[in-house]
């Protein structure tokens, strides 16, 4: 078409004419983008003009933030959306962009969030390329394509949750079998032991029957204590977590003597004596195998952290249960480990050992029942273990 021999009237009415064909394919191309990308949350194309910074835009994005196509600049450039960049995306974002205008990346590429009007937090996925360069390969146009990924980032952050928690557990578990499985090694090496005694009691002195019966008496009541710890793993898988709310009635006092005839080679070893000042009508209400991993746990670690000939005192008072020792206490780090969840094996003043995950493992299953605990200690002053039952 030969413009030259057009009058000024007729070149304006091809502008207009022109004009408004632009328009009646931008709002088609719109309406095509919803039918065809709806499903994928397409916002629809993007072009850069670099050298005049005017964008042009499928005007769904920025209705997808909330404002109204009066409110787009009509000269929009890209600040317009890099303005309401997250923070912490913003430099992540410009580095992009800027390695692919310097020729470092092939493709524009890019997940960020914005704010929309509201205030909110809205993620997208941009991708886009330069389609025009200068002679001298400067970039003159790039064009690209934008998604509003919002509902997929919740998705994936609901994942991330159920992924961590069924890590967590997993976790939680492998640490309660390894710290039962612990439990259960002194009583049957008490077992294997005493019968190796017994053994070569009766060859030597067949006729010493009183030692030989205090030997059996020993063996028999060690293979009771592993029956009694298997059953509680048992009771443990069963169950598979302490969230079902099963609770047990318990006679407080009677749990407590139960489980310092476990420790009686262990206290006999040190010479150190467990006081038990809990009333025999003294009854709480939770989970009996929960109790017990928790009670062996702290009786197991003031044995070991007290000195020869000591005293361990057991109370409870207002829904509250005390094992405080008079050992070797803890400074404000390790205290302080202990909260974080993080803590090392440490020797007991005899040498004996541990695997330094005892007592995470139960306040991990103390929180999970909403089970206060707390512990009071400070350097060779000793010990005080707490759990409250108590619902404040």
């Amino acid at each position: 078409m030969d413009y030259q021999k057009k009058s000024k009237e007729e070149l304006i009415r091809l502008v207009k004419s022109m004009d408004l064909l632009l328009k009646s394919l931008q709002a088609d191309q719109e309406d095509e983008e919803q039918l065809k990308f709806a499903w994928t949350g397409n916002l629809g194309h993007w072009y850069w003009d670099v050298q005049s910074n005017k964008v042009t835009f499928n005007s769904l994005k920025a209705t997808n933030l909330g404002y109204t196509k009066d409110e787009i600049p009509e000269n929009c450039d890209f600040q317009f959306f890099t303005s309401k960049l997250h923070p912490d995306d913003y430099e992540p974002v410009m580095e992009n962009m800027r390695n692919h205008l310097t020729g470092k990346t092939n493709i524009y590429e890019v997940e960020y969030r914005i704010k929309t009007k509201k205030g909110e937090w809205k993620w997208y996925y941009d991708r886009g390329k330069i389609t025009k360069r200068s002679e001298a390969g400067s970039p003159i146009l790039l064009a690209g394509i934008v998604f509003d990924i919002s509902e997929r980032k919740k998705l994936e952050e609901k994942q991330s949750i159920l992924i961590n928690s069924l890590s967590e557990q997993l976790q939680m578990q492998e640490n309660l079998f390894s710290v039962i499985f612990h439990d259960l090694k002194t009583p049957l090496s008490n077992v294997i032991g005493f019968n190796d005694l017994l053994t070569d009691s009766l060859k030597e002195s067949p006729n010493q029957n009183d030692e030989a019966n205090e030997f059996a008496s020993t063996i028999a009541q060690s293979a009771k204590k592993a029956f009694d710890i298997t059953n509680e793993l048992l009771d443990w898988v069963k169950a598979k977590s302490f969230n079902s709310g099963v609770t047990d009635k318990i006679n407080l006092a009677s749990t407590i003597n139960h489980l310092i005839d476990e420790f009686e080679q262990e206290l006999k070893l040190k010479n150190v004596q467990i006081v038990n000042q809990i009333t025999t009508d003294t009854e709480i209400h939770t989970n009996k195998t929960l109790l017990n991993i928790a009670l062996r746990n702290f009786l197991s670690n003031a044995i070991k952290f007290s000195h020869k000939d000591a005293e361990i005192h057991v109370s409870y008072s207002n829904e509250t249960l005390s094992v405080k020792d008079f050992g070797v206490g803890m400074d404000q780090e390790k205290l302080n480990a202990i909260s974080g969840k993080i803590i090392d094996s440490s020797l007991g003043t005899a040498g004996e050992k541990g695997n330094g995950i005892g007592l995470i493992l139960v306040h991990k299953l103390l929180e999970k029942k909403n089970i206060q605990f707390s512990i009071e200690s400070s350097p060779n002053q000793g010990t005080d273990v707490k759990i409250r039952f108590g619902e404040g």
